[in-house]
């Protein structure tokens, strides 16, 4: 069982997640705070393994629907997210015997860990995709046929509603509606499972990853060399799928953020050290779904895309990215049954308009350095 017990193990799961989140997920501070004071109230969120679920467990995901932008604008409300899981048993009719992160990333995998303490419900170490995606049926669970809804919707200032949908397609459009009309955010309860659907469908110990990343980024940086390279020489794993390498170091030159539609959009351009001419630009949708190097695909989703500071090796959040920031250009493989032929229908790059088939990352991560 995964232990939450110090600020540090919070700070370093946050930053974890940020990794894992490929820029989007929500800024993780906000959710951060939102643990950490549930710490200091003696409230520790307990975290457990997919086989510690009962078949007949049920199981919910949390996550908030909207554009990161807005998050940072406001706290986490923990009466609206304790009145959200009662509108949700409403719903359901049940009471819900643990909770999962939809996704990994940013404020996203903080918050479920805050409300699991809170309500003394434990967290289940896995999510749907391994990282954040923008879309509500981009996730493994949809892919393998559980769907997304009936769903609970709350707002901060108790605006709520209850849907049921037969595609997560037209769940996600409902959901990210009702986000931008209410200020484009709120908080959801989606994708109730039994212990046993979950299990086969969720990838799990993606909580246990952001804290392992996290650890790794602070100690790298009180070691020897580069931390970015000792960070990549722990995520690369042959063994397990997982290539990791750096694809590009500069500075960024131009950066574009437009929150429309319940999104957070955006282009960041980034020229490169030493006045060698090469510029890669990265597209946002949330997260960062396309890396191109002098116009070339070098990467796209469902691989990770992360930008980090280049001292201090901190994964930053698209939202966070400034013109002058430099920067190195991170590619990590996503976990192998997100780059299933089944799971690249739904959350490839064609799902996200890039008019391109996936390529995968570890058969040109060599050529993009």
């Amino acid at each position: 069982m995964l232990e939450v017990r110090t600020t540090q193990d919070v700070q370093d799961m946050a930053r974890g997640a940020v990794f894992l989140g490929a820029g989007g997920g929500g800024d993780p501070y906000v959710g951060e705070l939102f643990v950490r004071n549930q710490i200091e109230q003696g409230r520790y969120p307990r975290v457990i393994a997919l086989d510690a679920l009962a078949d007949d467990a049920f199981v919910v995901g949390v996550a908030g629907i909207g554009a990161p932008t807005v998050l940072v604008e406001q706290l986490v409300s923990e009466n609206a997210l304790v009145a959200l899981i009662a509108q949700a048993e409403r719903l359901y009719g049940r009471a819900i015997d643990a909770i999962f992160c939809v996704e990994i990333g940013g404020c996203n995998s903080m918050v479920p860990l805050g409300l699991g303490a809170r309500l003394g419900l434990p967290v289940i170490d896995a999510d749907g995709m391994g990282r954040a995606f923008p879309h509500l049926e981009m996730t493994s669970f949809s892919v393998a046929g559980h769907r997304s809804t009936p769903a609970a919707l709350r707002d901060d200032r108790g605006n709520e509603a209850d849907i049921t949908l037969d595609d997560d397609r037209v769940a996600e459009r409902v959901a990210r509606g009702f986000a931008s009309s209410l200020g484009g955010l709120v908080h959801s309860v989606v994708y109730p499972m039994s212990g046993a659907e979950i299990r086969a469908s969720a990838i799990p110990g993606t909580l246990t990853a952001t804290r392992d990343i996290g650890r790794t980024i602070r100690g790298a940086r009180s070691g020897d060399g580069d931390p970015t390279d000792r960070l990549i020489a722990f995520l690369d794993d042959p063994a397990a799928d997982r290539a990791a390498a750096r694809l590009f170091s500069g500075k960024i030159v131009d950066i574009t953020h437009e929150t429309r539609d319940g999104w957070h959009w955006g282009t960041a351009v980034i020229d490169s050290e030493g006045g060698a001419g090469d510029r890669m630009t990265i597209g946002i949708q949330n997260e960062f779904v396309v890396a191109r190097r002098n116009g070339e695909t070098v990467i796209s989703v469902p691989d990770i895309i992360v930008v980090l500071d280049q001292e201090s090796a901190e994964p930053l959040t698209a939202e966070q990215l400034r013109y002058g920031q430099r920067v190195h250009v991170i590619g990590y493989a996503a976990a192998p049954l997100m780059r299933r032929p089944e799971g690249l229908a739904v959350f490839g790059p064609r799902a996200f308009g890039i008019a391109e088939d996936y390529r995968a990352f570890g058969d040109q991560a060599a050529d993009a350095c």
